[in-house]
């Protein structure tokens, strides 16, 4: 009996555990330049940038590593409340200069998604060079995989991607030790059969660019962030990035309805109240109806060669949740 009583409540231990560990969500940040006027909506200034940190801190969020998340998505090791990832892609000078120090000073971790033919010891170039590299990892910086060449892996053969990405690994690994297998797609653009292929070469997780907190149900292989620049950085939608929860969809499917491929239907679900969920894209034209619990979700007027965003907040219990999802016309075709 008493070994019985033992064994339910070591299970039950362990079922909390597990429930505690998938029920973790988080936001991570992308960031590409600063200080730099020309660029508004990849640049932010070293004073917002600052404004941000602080809020982080004073509000005792936790930034946290890459590598926790690998932890939380293979080993089901709980995120703590408030999780917070900062991650920088293609290593701009100006992220070394101006972002670098104040990292420094606020102790925070941070990822530099690195695309290493731009690497050089030219003074001139807009670039980090390998010593600024190994002086940032000595700080709290993880360096990772963002293809060598930089170019959209949807306009790639698999070869290509394959041979891209390896070679940057390659370099990585010997100018800097071996890195951990994470990468983060160029522009942020992938589909089902490049995600498997990254799987296959033996990443653990890999980052996209549309706007969704992380949660355990998240494809590890194309997570969201929220891009922060100086257009839509003010620290009102700072606060309100950092603080969403995950709008998490039971049910999500997308449909082409005409030949001409300038339209498509989304059917989803959620737990949540389905009634007051509300849903936006950048481009095109969106109309929404609810049948039978389901959303249903007609976008037209879909250009080529654009990236849309589609996202569908919902407030309720005094927490907006949100869901977000990037849809790619290439020419004819659609990715998603």
């Amino acid at each position: 009996m008493m070994f019985f009583k033992v064994l339910c409540l070591f299970s039950l231990i362990f079922i909390h555990s597990n429930l505690f560990a998938k029920d973790g969500s988080a936001i991570a940040l992308i960031y590409h330049r600063f200080e730099n006027n020309q660029y508004p909506s990849t640049s932010i200034s070293k004073k917002t940038f600052y404004e941000q940190l602080l809020y982080l801190k004073e509000n005792n969020f936790n930034v946290l590593p890459i590598s926790t998340l690998v932890e939380f998505f293979y080993n089901e090791k709980p995120l703590p409340k408030k999780s917070v990832f900062i991650t920088v892609d293609d290593a701009y000078k100006s992220f070394y200069e101006h972002a670098f120090p104040i990292l420094k000073k606020f102790n925070f971790p941070f990822s530099i998604f690195l695309s290493t033919n731009f690497v050089t010891e030219n003074e001139k170039s807009d670039f980090v060079s390998w010593q600024m590299l190994r002086e940032m990892r000595k700080y709290k910086g993880d360096i990772f995989n963002h293809s060598h060449s930089h170019n959209s892996f949807v306009k790639f053969s698999l070869e290509e991607i394959r041979n891209d990405v390896l070679l940057a690994e390659k370099i990585l690994d010997e100018k800097l030790g071996k890195i951990r297998r994470v990468i983060s797609y160029p522009y942020g653009e992938s589909n089902k059969i490049i995600e498997g292929l990254i799987q296959k070469l033996g990443y653990k997780i890999a980052f996209s660019q549309h706007s969704s907190p992380i949660h355990f149900k998240e494809n590890k292989y194309n997570l969201p962030r929220f891009s922060i620049n100086e257009e839509y950085g003010e620290l009102k939608r700072f606060k309100q990035i950092v603080n969403l929860k995950p709008l998490v969809l039971n049910f999500f499917e997308i449909s082409k309805n005409n030949k001409n491929n300038t339209s498509l239907d989304i059917t989803f679900t959620s737990k949540l109240n389905n009634k007051n969920i509300n849903c936006f894209v950048n481009d095109g034209i969106l109309t929404k109806e609810i049948k039978e619990n389901l959303i249903k979700i007609k976008l037209t007027e879909l250009n080529e060669n654009k990236r849309y965003r589609l996202n569908c907040t919902l407030f309720q219990n005094n927490q907006l949740h949100w869901f977000g999802k990037m849809i790619i016309r290439e020419n004819d075709k659609f990715t998603f």
